[in-house]
């Protein structure tokens, strides 16, 4: 069976464009506390209620609007072979660990941002969080989290819109990580390189 990454080669050998969604991914993050995303999911829908009358066979669904969006995340830390400039990627797991526990437990709406979901943050609050260690996986841990849509309160004026300075952020980030892991991968090659040219001994 073909993996994406398969496929991937296959689009580049035959002259198709990249896989766009790959090229767009942006890394997760809660506040600002990065964490890997094993699987994620989204629930929605319409607040229905639907009245059924006395002697009568048709019921009526009437729409009561939009339910807040619930997002369901299994997140993950793990340790990095090496330390980079990114909390997430170093190899103590514990430094994202803890720093996503504290983003998680202070009070208030936070900043949510997924991998390829939503397209842009969504301001959520935590409803509850579990994190778990084995004793058989070191240097690993994950969260299940539940976050709920925090909108905004009737009595009070729709706040502006934060998505393009917020998405600036998310890009700004992913930059970074980027950098950083390509930094590190080039000083790695590099020292690769000078032990299999350099001089040997005679």
């Amino acid at each position: 069976m073909a993996s994406i990454r398969d496929l991937s080669k296959v689009a580049a050998e035959t002259g198709q464009p990249p896989t766009v969604w790959r090229d767009q991914l942006l890394p997760a993050r809660f506040r600002n506390a990065t964490f890997h995303v094993e699987s994620g999911s989204k629930e929605n829908g319409r607040r229905i209620v639907t009245h059924q009358f006395p002697k009568k066979e048709d019921p009526y669904s009437e729409d009561m609007g939009r339910q807040a969006k619930q997002f369901a995340v299994r997140a993950y830390c793990i340790v990095f072979p090496y330390d980079t400039g990114v909390d997430l990627y170093k190899r103590d797991y514990r430094i994202a660990r803890d720093a996503l526990i504290s983003a998680l437990e202070l009070i208030g709406p936070g900043q949510l941002q997924l991998p390829t979901f939503p397209k842009s943050p969504i301001y959520v609050v935590v409803t509850k969080y579990r994190v778990t260690e084995e004793e058989r996986i070191g240097g690993y841990c994950t969260f299940d989290i539940s976050f709920t849509e925090f909108g905004y309160a009737p009595s009070r004026v729709q706040p502006a819109d934060p998505t393009a300075a917020v998405m600036q952020q998310s890009q700004a980030m992913r930059q970074q990580i980027v950098s950083s892991l390509n930094a590190q991968s080039a000083r790695f090659q590099r020292v690769a390189t000078a032990r299999i040219t350099g001089p040997r001994a005679r």
